[in-house]
C-alpha cells in the first residue's frame, strides 16, 4: 500500500446528506449518497479522509485514517443546494497545520462556495476537485415547477472541477434538457463529456433472510421503489389492471396505500431479502428521469427475475439483451406469464460495477498526482531537509523554514512537489506527518544534504514521531 502513488494523500469529502430522523439525526445507513462516500473511502485505504459530517449523525468511527469534521448542513434537500455556512466551514481546517489534496464534492452546486472559502484562507491553488452527481437538475427531475432550477450552478461546478462523475456517460444528457427553451447561454455538451467519468454503483450484499408473513393466496410482485410519480406507480397500477385476482403487488415504501401492503410493516434488510427471495419477481416502472437504479439489482443478485420498463439509462445497468424489458401493457403481462414458467431457472450476471468505479477513480487520481513537476519550489529543499532531520509536521517545518510567514499558498506547491518526489505522509495522523520511505531517491537526498544551509532553531515543539489520530484526540 505504501508503494502506491496515492499513499498519504488527504481527501476532503463534502456530503449531500438527505436522510434524517425526526430528531434531526443524519441516518447514514439509509442514505444512498453517503454510501458512495464510504465506497470511495474503501477504495482509498492508502489516504487520509476528512468527512464533513452533519453535526448529529449515527456514524461510529474508529478508523485511524478517517477524521470526522462537524458542519451544520441544512436538512432540507433544496436548501442544502444553496445554503453554505462559510464561517463555519472555514473553521473546519487549520492550514497552518493541515493540508488537503483532493475535494470530493457530492453537492456540485456548492463547489464554488467551497473554493472561495478555501481561497479566503489562501488555499486551493493546486487542489484537485471531483464532483459526484447523485442527481442532475432538469425539468424531468424537479418535483415541482415552483422549484427554482440549479443546473447553471451544476455546470459552473463542472467548469471548476477536474472531473465530474456521473452514474453513466449518458446521464449528463439530462443537462441538455434544460436548453430546449431559450436561455442566456448555451451548453457545450462535448466539454461536459470530456470531463465526465462514470461511477456505476453495485447494490449492497443483503444480510441473512429474516422470515415474514407473505400472502399465500396470490403471487406476490415486489415494487421496491418509492411510491412516487417519478418511479412510475401510475403506470404500474395501469399495467396491473385485470391481474388483481392472481397477483398482489407489495410496495416496500411504507407510504404506499393499503392495497399495496407497504404500510403494514417497515422492513429491515433481512426481511427485505426474505421478501425478494420468496416472491414471484420484482417490478420496475421508472419511465422518465433516471440516472441509475440500485433496487433492480437486489432481486437479480438473489437469482430472482425483475421486470423492467425499458429506459435508456436502466439498460446501461442490465444490458440491451436483458430478457424481461417491456414497453407496453401487453408486453408486461406477456413477460409476467413467462416469469411464472421460468422462475426457478432465472440467473443474470451484472457487470462488476465496483471495479469499474474504483478503476475510474484511482486511474484519474494517479494521472493528476503524478503529473510531471519540472519546477522545484524555492524552499522545497529546505522542507525536505527538515524531514530528513526528523521535523515532520507542517507546523514544525514552517517554524524552522518560514517562521515569520502567515498562511501562504506556496506551502501547497512544496507539499505537492515532495509527494511527487516520493516523500510519504502518515495516513494515521490527522495532520501531515512526513517521512522518507525505503528506496527513496538517494541522489536527491545527497544533493539536499550538500546544498542546504539551514541551522535549526531551538523550539518548544518536540520533533514529530509517527503518530495516529488517536494521539491527538
Amino acid at each position: 500500500m505504501i508503494d502506491s502513488p496515492l499513499y498519504g494523500l488527504r481527501i476532503l469529502h463534502y456530503l449531500n446528506p438527505v436522510r434524517y430522523d425526526t430528531s434531526g439525526r443524519f441516518q447514514s445507513e439509509f442514505d444512498s449518497n453517503y454510501k458512495v462516500v464510504e465506497k470511495t473511502i474503501s477504495f482509498l485505504p492508502m489516504c487520509h479522509h476528512y468527512i464533513v459530517m452533519p453535526e448529529k449523525h449515527d456514524v461510529l468511527d474508529n478508523r485511524k485514517n478517517v477524521t470526522l469534521l462537524h458542519y451544520p448542513y441544512h436538512r432540507d434537500a433544496l436548501s442544502n443546494r444553496s445554503h453554505f455556512y462559510g464561517s463555519r466551514f472555514k473553521r473546519l481546517l487549520d492550514f497552518k497545520t493541515q493540508d488537503i489534496d483532493f475535494v470530493f464534492c457530492h453537492q456540485p452546486e456548492m463547489l464554488y462556495n467551497i473554493f472561495v472559502a478555501l481561497n479566503d484562507k489562501r488555499y486551493g491553488q493546486v487542489l484537485n476537485r471531483f464532483l459526484f452527481f447523485h442527481w442532475v437538475d432538469c425539468p424531468q427531475s424537479r418535483a415541482s415547477t415552483a422549484i427554482p432550477d440549479s443546473f447553471m450552478r451544476q455546470l459552473e461546478g463542472i467548469d471548476q472541477a477536474d472531473n465530474a462523475f456521473f452514474h453513466t456517460e449518458i446521464a449528463n444528457d439530462w443537462l441538455k434538457e434544460n436548453f430546449k427553451k431559450e436561455k442566456s447561454t448555451s451548453i457545450n455538451l462535448d466539454y461536459v463529456k470530456e470531463k465526465t467519468l462514470t461511477f456505476p454503483l453495485a447494490s449492497e450484499v443483503l444480510p441473512d433472510p429474516i422470515p415474514i408473513d407473505i400472502p399465500k393466496d396470490k403471487k406476490v410482485l415486489v415494487f421496491n421503489h418509492r411510491w412516487a410519480k417519478s418511479t412510475g406507480f401510475n403506470r404500474m397500477m395501469e399495467y396491473m389492471e385485470g391481474l388483481e385476482d392472481e397477483y398482489q403487488v407489495w410496495c416496500t415504501d411504507y407510504n404506499a396505500p393499503k392495497p399495496y401492503v407497504g404500510e403494514s410493516t417497515k422492513l429491515n434488510s433481512g426481511q427485505y431479502r426474505y421478501l425478494l427471495e420468496n416472491t414471484e419477481a420484482s417490478i420496475c416502472f421508472v419511465d422518465n428521469y433516471a440516472t441509475w437504479n440500485l433496487a433492480i439489482q437486489d432481486g437479480m443478485r438473489l437469482g430472482k427475475p425483475v421486470l423492467i420498463y425499458e429506459q435508456s439509462n436502466i439498460k446501461k445497468i442490465v444490458g440491451d439483451d436483458y430478457p424481461y424489458l417491456f414497453k407496453t401493457k401487453e408486453e408486461f403481462q406477456e413477460k409476467l406469464r413467462l416469469v411464472s414458467k421460468e422462475n426457478e431457472n432465472f440467473s443474470w450476471n451484472l457487470p462488476d460495477f465496483n471495479s469499474i468505479f474504483k478503476g475510474n477513480l484511482l486511474d484519474k487520481m494517479e494521472e493528476l498526482i503524478t503529473a510531471e513537476r519540472k519546477h522545484t519550489p524555492k524552499d522545497g529543499y529546505n522542507w525536505l531537509y527538515c524531514v530528513m532531520n526528523g521535523y515532520k509536521t507542517k507546523a514544525e517545518i514552517t517554524e524552522q523554514v518560514q517562521p515569520n510567514m502567515g498562511l501562504n499558498g506556496v506551502w501547497q506547491y512544496i507539499r505537492r512537489w515532495m509527494i511527487y518526489k516520493g516523500v510519504k505522509d502518515n495516513i494515521e495522523s490527522p495532520y501531515p506527518s512526513y517521512f522518507i520511505p525505503e528506496g527513496f531517491d538517494q541522489e536527491l537526498l545527497d544533493r539536499v544534504e550538500s546544498e542546504v544551509d539551514l541551522t535549526f532553531k531551538p523550539t518548544q515543539r518536540k520533533k514529530a514521531e509517527i503518530v495516529s489520530k488517536h494521539d491527538f484526540f
